[in-house]
């Protein structure tokens, strides 16, 4: 007989929780939740900062909360991790509510005198913060806080018949057998899809898919009541060549607006939900009358309206809007699939049932074989190919507690994989495309001049500053970059700047516009500070083998910092301190080839005075976009 032995809290107070219902048949209640506020928060061993770090959540992310001391709760992570995160930086969920009235409005105080900041919907799901007079503060999405009158919403527990129907908002949402993540799934369906609703139970939704019943997840769908009046977009005059023709998107536009507002729906009346500024990139999901449904790097999505935005890429689709097709399942072991995708000739990869830390990638035999190491038992077996792909070999077998996926291609494939992962069921996008040209041309390159984050004061983080003419990085870091970019343009490629002078994105959120751009590359530009004496270029790059994304791409990193660092000491003539592996946020954060570049260095005067000057600024511009060049032929 097998015998499992629980291996953490989180396991034993789920066992717990069950033994209870089964044999003394006593009320159980939920374990508290909470939700990470800061932007990149540390989990450590112990509660208190001199404790060691264990791993780190971002904001938004859910956590079970096990126990509370001295202003530190100890949780469980959606990895099953635990450890204790400083009060300071998680809100605490007291209960969630579902919204019942059909528009209710949202205050920045408990009473109708505060004044209001936006509206929720019927069938909306809230977490509540606190409670005052009948009125709670709930959690909206992007972490902002408001309150709402509690007359209008019920308990998440209470089960509401409902008619209406529900507006898909996920690229691809599982329907499951019942209102839970813990219920098997019956089978998926797409963006934008329109599905009436039966019931609405614990923040999900009965629907109907052809003769198939199931259960969506509220947070993925916008709900419409049957009694609710459609909202009518206001005409505007706009140029007539923003929204293409044909059907076709742009997978991103750029902000042309200084400061554009983010709303909830496709109205200049719909709520105000975030703002975004001038030269701002954002990835585009559908069109509606003169407005685009836009993704912005804090993971919201709103509607924006398109005569404020130029597009990124003239008439390339959007790959949301790509016809996707299954052409390969397998089962691995029970829940758990390897799914391969046609999408629009481009293989997507999708696997169900692990989470981001219990599989890895790598690229084999001269990089024309991935291999994908799924952790759990197997016994399943299975060999073929898929030529429409330029796949020459699929293979799949149990090796120990693993089973084993080999992709084998035909030729060298452009492996750009970039990944989300949505209740333990992971998308990987490859970058195998058909016909791939070389050449700069059509490229989509990220550049994020170092530094410059606005500080708490209000002041710019300057970066190094230079030990003779006390020359600020920020401004050398900026100067490049905007050399870099006008090359590239003259070039064919697509640039776009993470910021042209100031920023408030964190490091992390640079990175996530490569991502959510799907860029070919990122890099970013720095100036380098040391010990008096040293000297010269050095490039960076980080693949490490633990994450499986990046350390996929490690040949593709190495290739790309080789190829730029040969190209600034050719242009640039100082030392050549050479290529290294670094764990820079921009570097671990980014999803696509990324590079750190360190063009010389501001604490040696010789090379301050050389920084300082134009004409050589101009022949580090060179140095790296001839690099880019060498790496995308």
């Amino acid at each position: 007989m097998r015998v499992i032995r629980p291996r953490s809290l989180c396991q034993l107070c789920f066992l717990s929780l069950v033994l209870l219902l089964l044999f003394f048949a006593v009320p159980v209640f939920a374990a508290q939740e909470g939700i990470v506020k800061g932007s990149i928060v540390n989990i450590r061993e112990g509660p208190g900062f001199s404790y060691a770090v264990r791993t780190q959540v971002k904001a938004g992310q859910v956590l079970t909360i096990l126990e509370e001391k001295n202003n530190w709760f100890k949780v469980c992570v959606h990895t099953g991790q635990e450890g204790w995160i400083s009060g300071d930086y998680v809100n605490q969920i007291l209960k969630k509510v579902i919204v019942t009235g059909s528009t209710v409005n949202l205050r920045q105080g408990a009473g109708t005198h505060y004044n209001k900041i936006g509206q929720v919907k019927a069938g909306q799901v809230l977490s509540v913060l606190a409670e005052k007079n009948g009125w709670y503060q709930v959690l909206l999405s992007g972490l902002e806080e408001a309150w709402l009158n509690g007359a209008y919403v019920a308990e998440q527990k209470a089960v509401l018949s409902t008619k209406g129907y529900v507006i898909i908002t996920a690229d691809v949402l599982n329907v499951r057998q019942g209102p839970g993540t813990g219920y098997a799934l019956v089978t998926k369906i797409g963006l934008h899809e329109r599905h009436e609703v039966g019931e609405v139970k614990d923040g999900w939704y009965k629907i109907k898919v052809k003769d198939i019943e199931g259960w969506v997840s509220g947070e993925y769908v916008q709900f419409i009541p049957s009694n609710s009046k459609p909202e009518e977009p206001v005409e505007h005059k706009q140029p007539q060549d923003k929204i293409q023709s044909g059907g076709q998107l742009p997978s991103a536009v750029i902000v042309t607006g200084k400061t554009v507002n983010i709303r909830q729906w496709n109205s200049m009346e719909a709520p105000v939900i975030d703002q975004v500024k001038s030269g701002d990139a954002l990835t585009v999901l559908s069109s509606q009358s003169d407005w685009y449904q836009v993704r912005l790097l804090n993971g919201k999505t709103g509607w924006i309206a398109s005569w404020l935005t130029k597009s990124l890429d003239g008439t390339t689709p959007s790959r949301d809007s790509i016809p996707k097709k299954e052409v390969l399942i397998v089962p691995i072991a029970t829940g758990k699939t390897f799914i391969v995708v046609d999408h629009g000739g481009k293989p997507e990869l999708v696997l169900e049932g692990w989470a981001a830390s219990e599989y890895k990638i790598r690229q084999e035999k001269e990089r024309k074989t991935l291999r994908f190491e799924l952790q759990g038992p197997s016994t399943r077996k299975y060999e073929g190919k898929i030529e429409r792909l330029g796949i020459s070999k699929v293979k799949v077998y149990p090796q120990r507690d693993q089973a084993f996926v080999e992709l084998e291609f035909n030729s060298l494939p452009e492996f750009k994989a970039s990944a989300t992962d949505l209740n333990r069921v992971t998308t990987i996008q490859l970058g195998v495309v058909p016909g791939f040209t070389k050449g700069l041309r059509d490229k989509v390159i990220v550049l994020d001049p170092g530094h410059a984050s606005v500080q708490p004061d209000g002041s710019l983080d300057p970066g190094a500053i230079g030990l003779r003419l006390k020359l600020k990085e920020k401004d050398v870091n900026l100067a490049i970059a905007l050399k870099v970019k006008k090359l590239l343009e003259e070039a064919g490629a697509k640039v776009v700047m993470t910021h042209t002078g100031r920023t408030g994105l964190t490091l992390a959120q640079r990175a996530e516009i490569a991502n959510n751009l799907q860029a070919d590359v990122f890099v970013s530009i720095h100036a380098d500070s040391g010990k008096p004496g040293v000297t010269g270029h050095t490039t960076y790059y980080y693949a490490p083998e633990w994450h499986s994304i990046l350390a996929a791409q490690r040949y593709e990193r190495q290739k790309l910092a080789t190829l730029v660092q040969r190209e600034l000491v050719k242009s640039g003539g100082r030392r050549d301190v050479g290529v290294r592996e670094e764990n820079y946020a921009v570097l671990r954060e980014t999803r696509v080839p990324s590079i750190l570049v360190e063009t010389a260095f501001l604490s040696d005067r010789e090379e301050e005075i050389l920084l300082s000057q134009d004409w050589y600024r101009q022949k580090l511009a060179e140095g790296i976009a001839n690099g880019l060049k060498a790496y995308f032929d």
